[in-house]
Formats: C-alpha cells, sequence, structure tokens
C-alpha cells in the first residue's frame, strides 16, 4: 500500500455491527478500535462504514480489543 493509499476506504465496507459481529465483540469495542487507529473507517449518509481488510488485517493480527 503506498502512502496515498493509506486514508482511503477500499471496498469492500462493513457496518459497525457487522464488524462486531465478524470479530466476536460488542459495538463499543469496534469504535475503541476506530477511535485507536487500528481499523479504518469512514461516515457515509451517517452510517459508520468499516473498511473490510483492515478489519481482518487486524484480527489475523492476534491483537486483543
Amino acid at each position: 500500500m503506498t502512502a496515498d493509499n493509506r486514508n482511503h476506504i477500499q471496498v469492500p465496507v462493513m457496518t459497525v455491527s457487522e464488524a462486531a459481529r465478524f470479530i466476536g465483540v460488542g459495538k463499543k469495542v469496534v469504535y475503541q478500535l476506530i477511535e485507536f487507529d487500528e481499523i479504518r473507517a469512514v461516515r457515509e449518509n451517517g452510517k459508520v462504514m468499516i473498511d473490510r481488510s483492515s478489519l481482518e488485517a487486524f484480527h489475523k493480527s492476534g491483537k486483543r480489543p
């Protein structure tokens, strides 16, 4: 990934609820992961959308939320 692409969301994206189910945590934890820059997200039409690839990378890293 180049420096120019680091701050851009790639499709596919997930909702916060979908992301929480995917990694087995509550929605509050997903918001904290966004806040701590562990996963990438963007607000679109009033909804927070999670970059699926960043969520998968976090999940595979073995880090604990």
